[in-house]
């Protein structure tokens, strides 16, 4: 029976022998770029939970409405894909199937491999939310295809449409503003979790490279005390790392290549939505990287000289590359989101 750390350096073994994480690997640094962001400009936020009921039925007219306000071509596919249906296994079924479940903090709704999608609801607002982003991820995927770069980016798209939908019910529905900001609020907070993971990953790599791939429980102890007890690092890392260490373990290889996503996700989705607030022209550019998103691959130059004509500020000379300048803009649109919730919860007496 392998012992738990002959486990984790089999586990980071694997990830690094991985070809599929080729370019995870490679811009992995980049991305770190990104989770510092979100590490450095986040306060502590309250997790909520909804209280409103709202009929599965008004979330798909609130979905409705939203797609023909911001394009109405998205609201044709999605009212297009409520009736369809296709073969799989031989037999005829719904391209979208809907879940009932108790609550949204069970929520495991997705388009699966075999292209229909899986939406779980709690007849809550949450479930509005939740349809808009799973169909987004649906206007980008064919059956059966993924790519590399639809890693990286897939939840900027759907992520920077929660941030529209909560303008959109802000401004023309009599939801209480509240409950609207709770999807973003806990999106946010979620997010923070993947960045301190990226972060630790990261950092494993690192300290599994320098000790020749025998990483154990000392080497740990060692670096972690080498850290500044005030720092932000050693708080997060001494309050996480076993969790992350057992994930990491359970799993059988390291999980930055699917937290990540998340992480880019939410730091570019402020950048986009800062954007459109300012000019609503730039919706334009939203649309076309969800259009791409369904048939680029990381490995065509094409693919990444078409995404950098949308100047994307984490692509640059056909790398994945934050530079200090970038940093900076999208730091600034990031804490605009956090900011934006952190009214709320001061006014409800979450934040003191």
């Amino acid at each position: 029976m392998m012992e738990y750390y002959d486990k984790l350096n089999l586990a980071i073994k694997n990830t690094l022998e991985d070809e599929r994480l080729k370019y995870h690997l490679q811009y992995l640094d980049e991305v770190v770029k990104l989770a510092s962001i979100i590490i450095e400009n986040t306060k502590d936020l309250v997790v909520d939970d909804y209280s409103t009921n709202v009929p599965l039925d008004n979330s798909i007219d609130i979905v409705t409405n939203f797609f023909s306000k911001i394009n109405g071509e998205y609201a044709s596919r999605f009212l297009k894909l409520l009736k369809e249906k296709d073969i799989y296994d031989g037999k005829a079924c719904n391209i979208v199937n809907f879940n009932k479940i108790d609550s949204p903090r069970i929520d495991r709704s997705e388009v699966r491999d075999d292209g229909s999608l899986h939406i779980d609801y709690s007849e809550t607002l949450a479930d509005a939310f939740n349809i808009s982003h799973e169909f987004t991820h649906k206007f980008s995927k064919q059956k059966y295809k993924d790519s590399t770069i639809k890693q990286f980016l897939c939840e900027s798209t759907t992520l920077t449409i929660e941030f529209l939908l909560e303008d959109y019910l802000l401004e023309s529905s009599g939801y209480d503003k509240d409950e609207i900001k709770i999807r973003k609020t806990n999106r946010l907070k979620e997010t923070y979790d993947d960045a301190t993971a990226v972060i630790f990953e990261h950092t494993l790599l690192k300290l599994y490279k320098e000790n020749n791939g025998m990483l154990n429980e000392e080497i740990l102890l060692n670096y972690l005390n080498s850290l500044p007890k005030d720092s932000k690092l050693y708080e997060l890392f001494f309050h996480n790392s076993k969790r992350y260490l057992d994930d990491i373990v359970s799993k059988g290889h390291l999980q930055f290549s699917y937290r990540q996503r998340y992480v880019i996700g939410v730091v570019l989705a402020s950048y986009f939505h800062d954007s459109i607030t300012k000019d609503e022209s730039y919706k334009n550019r939203l649309f076309y990287l969800i259009e791409i998103l369904g048939h680029t691959d990381m490995t065509s130059l094409d693919d990444l000289k078409a995404l950098e004509k949308l100047e994307i500020p984490v692509i640059e000379d056909g790398n994945f590359k934050v530079n200090p300048n970038n940093i900076e803009k999208l730091s600034d649109c990031y804490k605009k989101e956090v900011n934006d919730v952190l009214e709320v919860q001061k006014e409800n007496n979450h934040i003191k």
